[in-house]
């Protein structure tokens, strides 16, 4: 394993926003003369889809849509040519639309 990033946080988003996540690990790819070979985008914890994955020039991107208020934990492995990996927890936090919930009284 090459190591475990530290988790992030991307700028919180509403409920029903999709918002494109970026993994770039062109700098441990390179530093381990290897690239990657595939990213493997998996919710983990929270009402959060994933889509749209894609992969080039060792940088994975997803397209994360929020479905309810809370945190979602979106997990990325990545995985090196050489069969190395790397995990990526990215820690989504989404807010309420109140102003369009019908679950709270005007």
């Amino acid at each position: 394993m090459v190591n475990q990033h530290p988790p992030f946080t991307p700028p919180a988003q509403y409920e029903g926003d999709a918002l494109k996540l970026t993994v770039d690990v062109r700098t441990e790819a390179v530093a381990q003369g290897t690239s990657v070979s595939s990213a493997a985008w998996t919710v983990e914890d929270g009402d959060a889809s994933v889509s749209g994955e894609a992969l080039a020039s060792n940088v994975a991107t997803a397209l994360i849509t929020t479905t309810n208020d809370g945190i979602s934990k979106i997990n990325v492995v990545i995985t090196l040519a050489d069969n190395q990996i790397i995990n990526q927890i990215i820690k989504v936090v989404c807010k309420d639309s109140y102003v369009t919930d019908t679950r709270y009284p005007s």
